[in-house]
């Protein structure tokens, strides 16, 4: 009869227990990185939002209805959330924001010819509306010149016919998308956390040689790497339905692509983690992980910046 010595048993329980964990991270991963490229492919089919052009080139040959087109795009990328018709209690009892028309006769906000004397112009360019607590940023110098641009032509409310065709109902897989994707916010607070506290965890470990920091680096890593790739899958199930113009449009290319890769890198620390935990591996692959878990650090605090950026402003983080 065989006998394994104590050794060699805790060592084979050890790596039994490693395959265990790899395999449940593995499961666990291959759900949201599904859904992560039927989101890609999804949110890649849509039209983009549109941007916001130039004040000089609208003034200088567009029609006033094309102008009037790009302000309700900016009537309806930054005013909607409080201002909406759809909306129960609107801020103000104003919920007629995209009528452009009732917007315009009413001599309490529009002055047609003066935008010094028009309310709605002025709060917007002292940054009033949105107000500060509000999810959308105030508006860009550009989109502000368009707006004073049309107060200046008489605040035309003739549309082109691009902007007044009826949107068709969404289907059940896109209203799904829609409103799983409206999880996305709260759940990037998952590894920008987790990832930050996996390195004073290792650093301890490196420091202490306890396995219990060393444990504690291994579950924050794994999970932010699970929570991350899942971030990732429900800000591109939500990307369709994100509507924003000039700047915050380029933010938002940034953040979208900055947090999939951002979602890609964890994913490989999280590998780098679990094979560094073997015995038999080398220092090498340990120093690799350690370089790699700092840069997926700060690579995900970089997309929660973008991120907030959609909601606060470019200058939200201030000292």
């Amino acid at each position: 009869m065989w006998v394994v010595a104590p050794t060699s048993m805790e060592a084979h329980r050890r790596r039994h227990r490693g395959s265990e964990v790899r395999g449940f991270a593995a499961k666990t991963l291959a759900l949201p990185l599904v859904l992560l490229i039927v989101g890609v492919r999804d949110a890649g089919a849509e039209e983009q939002p549109p941007r916001a052009v130039s004040t000089v080139s609208i003034q200088a040959a567009s029609p006033p209805q094309v102008l009037a087109g790009h302000v309700r795009k900016i009537f309806k990328a930054r005013c909607t959330e409080c201002h909406g018709a759809d909306l129960l209690r609107p801020k103000g009892k104003f919920s007629y924001v995209l009528e452009l028309a009732r917007v315009a006769a009413n001599p309490k906000m529009i002055v047609p010819g003066r935008p010094a004397q028009s309310e709605l112009y002025q709060t917007v360019f002292h940054d009033e509306m949105p107000p500060p607590k509000s999810k959308r940023p105030p508006l860009t110098p550009e989109e502000k010149d368009i707006v004073k641009s049309w107060i200046e032509a008489g605040a035309p409310a003739n549309l082109p016919d691009e902007n007044t065709r009826t949107t068709p109902p969404l289907t059940l897989g896109r209203r799904f998308l829609r409103d799983i994707g409206q999880f996305h916010p709260p759940s990037t607070h998952f590894p920008i956390a987790l990832l930050i506290v996996a390195l004073p965890a290792e650093f301890l470990w490196k420091l202490t040689r306890k396995d219990s920091w060393r444990a504690t680096a291994r579950f924050c890593v794994l999970l932010g790497a699970v929570t991350a790739v899942i971030t990732a899958t429900l800000g591109w199930c939500d990307a369709p339905f994100s509507t924003y113009a000039g700047v915050s449009a380029s933010v938002l290319w940034w953040h979208r692509w900055f947090g999939t890769a951002t979602a890609v890198w964890v994913v490989l620390v999280a590998l780098l983690s679990e094979s560094s935990n073997r015995r038999e591996n080398s220092q090498r692959l340990c120093r690799w992980f350690h370089l790699t878990l700092v840069v997926g650090a700060i690579l995900v605090s970089i997309a929660g910046y973008l991120g907030a950026s959609l909601i606060y402003g470019l200058n939200h983080f201030s000292w």
